[in-house]
């Protein structure tokens, strides 16, 4: 499995668990009146920062284990032959480019749908908080999106055009 795959299926690890606290939290009961919209932004505002930070320290933590496995796997003593295999990892060329087009486009799709749907919802009556929830919820979902494109065309190769 290539290094992007890897930092994809991290990623999206992070944000699913982020989307899943916050389920937990809204399920619990101790959330905002229907109404009160301010409260639900701000709510759904506090989750984002926690999904940027959770985002942040996973990365770190990924880096640092994935060097360590490559020096323990290579048995590099200096470290000189680990920093070449992770510098060679890490360089975007023109298909990681073109895979990053690709999944953009994806996630960019699955937010706009949201935004439709929430207008949709808007439009035949339904609650603010409810188009609020859909345009956050397919957010998350293009970026889950994007991050199963990213690993499928890294790993089975993408095309132009």
């Amino acid at each position: 499995m290539t290094y992007n795959s890897k930092k994809n299926i991290i990623s999206m690890a992070a944000g699913v668990l982020t989307i899943a606290a916050y389920i937990i939290t809204v399920r619990a009961g101790d959330v905002p009146a229907p109404e009160d919209i301010a409260a639900w932004a701000k709510l759904m505002l506090v989750f984002i920062g926690i999904g940027i930070g959770a985002q942040i320290v996973i990365q770190i933590l990924f880096h640092v284990i994935y060097a360590v496995g490559i020096a323990v796997k290579e048995n590099d003593k200096d470290g000189e032959k680990t920093k070449k295999i992770i510098n060679a990892s890490m360089k975007e060329d023109e298909r990681d480019k073109l895979i990053q087009l690709k999944t953009l486009q994806i996630g960019y799709i699955c937010a706009g749908f949201g935004l439709m749907a929430a207008l949709f919802t808007l439009a035949g009556g339904a609650p603010v908080v409810i188009a609020l929830h859909i345009v956050v919820g397919s957010s998350a979902v293009g970026s889950l999106a994007e991050g199963c494109a990213g690993v499928f065309f890294h790993e089975r190769g993408v095309r132009n055009g």
